[in-house]
């Protein structure tokens, strides 16, 4: 006994028509995602060696920055033979305050955040509590 659909087409043909459409759903977003992962890489491979030569020339700027700083201050100090000794102490104090501040800020962010995911923490938990009544409900 064959079971005949609406449009006189059979189970089994409307099964198999289903698996393909899903075959071709699959296969369709799979496509779609290698060449959109091919175009994001396309753009990686130009953007990272961009990054990286701004980075390396952002830190040559800072060393420079700091020489120029250092000559400033070793000017100020012009008489005495360890003017630059002065001025670079001066430069390498001044980091260290803006190091000292920043990992203070940092700090304290994480630690008033906290490692433990919170909510998740929270929803998991509330998730036990319901889990527990249901159960002693149903005994």
């Amino acid at each position: 006994m064959q079971v005949v659909t609406e449009n006189n087409r059979s189970i089994g043909q409307v099964v198999a028509e289903l698996k393909n459409d899903a075959r071709d759903f699959v296969s369709t977003r799979l496509q779609m995602l290698t060449q959109e992962m091919k175009e994001k890489v396309g753009v990686w491979k130009v953007a990272v060696p961009m990054l990286a030569l701004a980075g390396v020339i952002g830190v040559i700027a800072l060393l420079a920055l700091t020489f120029a700083f250092i000559a400033f201050f070793a000017g100020v100090f012009s008489p005495s033979p360890y003017a630059w000794c002065y001025g670079a102490l001066i430069i390498t104090a001044g980091y260290f305050i803006i190091a000292g501040g920043l990992f203070y800020l940092g700090r304290r962010e994480l630690t008033q955040a906290g490692l433990a995911p919170r909510r998740t923490m929270r929803v998991l938990k509330d998730d036990q509590i319901w889990i527990q009544n249901e159960a002693r409900s149903q005994a």
